[in-house]
């Protein structure tokens, strides 16, 4: 009998299967299904899974598709639809992607992101046929602890001409005005960097939301490090553990516009790096689109593990009479 295909909504039941899916396409997000029985209030996500089934609509195995989509601001959406690596080219994802799209307008979002490695053709040309256009690219790496560069670490403690370099307090972290500085500094980092998700308002991030960001489970980062001029904040560099024993990675590094230049990045990641040998990690991980961190990471001995293109669709009315079908 052929077989043909059945999805629903997933329950919690189904996050294992859901996540092995996920991680075997992107391993290096594999601390994203730990978030998923606890997501910010914000982001509603509804996750569907797919099987094969017998014509009588009996599950036959392993589930061999997934998607989900979740609000990231506003009308602002991101979506995933992995299919198994056995069994493309047979609709799945097409199907998938549909009911992504209708629970999209049910919503109305006005943008929707994805997310693909720039190796998988298949991927990306999928996501051209649906008119998702590239907006930037983020790129991974690695670094083993016992091949830091020593004499780069050790040459950017140099002097920074009159900018500090402290660990943020845990009484700090208690203070709602440091927050309160601290996002200031995040958010005017953004100047010059590319909006992953263009189209409509920027929204400012909240003070409470960049605290869950650098602090999730409420868990303060490994290494956490703040740069200071005349007693105002201008770079910060934060660093959490990962699920994985020994691993550390980059939550956030960000300077002033104004005071960029001076080499404060590499300064906080330094101390970063240190603070995590000194807590006995073996590896720290780091992802970014930016030009200048990207060159801090190879000069301490990163190496580059993936590159992700971003991509966005608007949703108007063009594109929806347009049709989201494309070859199979």
């Amino acid at each position: 009998m052929d077989l043909v295909l059945t999805h629903r909504e997933i329950e919690a039941a189904d996050f294992d299967a859901a996540a092995r899916l996920l991680v075997a396409a992107y391993p290096y997000r594999s601390h994203e299904p730990a978030s998923w029985h606890a997501p910010a209030p914000h982001e509603r996500p509804r996750r569907w899974g797919a099987w094969l089934a017998d014509g009588a609509e009996r599950s036959c195995g392993e589930m061999v598709g997934y998607a989900s989509l979740w609000i990231v601001e506003e009308r602002k959406c991101r979506f995933d639809v992995v299919v198994h690596s056995q069994c493309l080219r047979q609709g799945i994802g097409r199907a998938l992607f549909d009911i992504v799209m209708r629970e999209a307008r049910t919503i109305d979002a006005a943008t929707l992101q994805s997310r693909a490695i720039d190796s998988d053709a298949d991927a990306l040309a999928f996501l051209a046929r649906r008119a998702f256009r590239e907006t930037m690219r983020m790129f991974g790496f690695v670094l083993d602890l016992s091949r830091l560069n020593r004499h780069v670490l050790e040459a950017s403690e140099a002097s920074l001409d009159g900018v500090s370099i402290c660990a943020v307090t845990f009484e700090r972290i208690l203070d709602p005005r440091f927050w309160d500085e601290l996002t200031d500094l995040h958010e005017a980092a953004q100047d010059g960097w590319p909006d992953p998700d263009p189209g409509g308002r920027r929204v400012s991030m909240p003070p409470a939301a960049l605290r869950t960001m650098l602090m999730p489970n409420d868990i303060p980062p490994l290494a956490f490090f703040v740069a200071s001029r005349s007693d105002r904040l201008v770079g910060y560099s934060a660093l959490g553990r990962r699920r994985t024993e020994g691993e550390a990675q980059f939550a956030a590094t960000a300077v002033r516009p104004d005071a960029r230049g001076r080499g404060i990045a590499t300064v906080l990641r330094a101390r970063c790096l240190k603070a995590a040998y000194s807590a006995g990690c073996t590896t720290v991980r780091s992802a970014s689109g930016s030009a200048p961190l990207i060159g801090i990471n190879k000069r301490f001995g990163f190496r580059q593990t993936h590159c992700e293109v971003r991509l966005v669709r608007a949703m108007d009315a063009t594109a929806s009479r347009r049709g989201d079908c494309g070859p199979p």
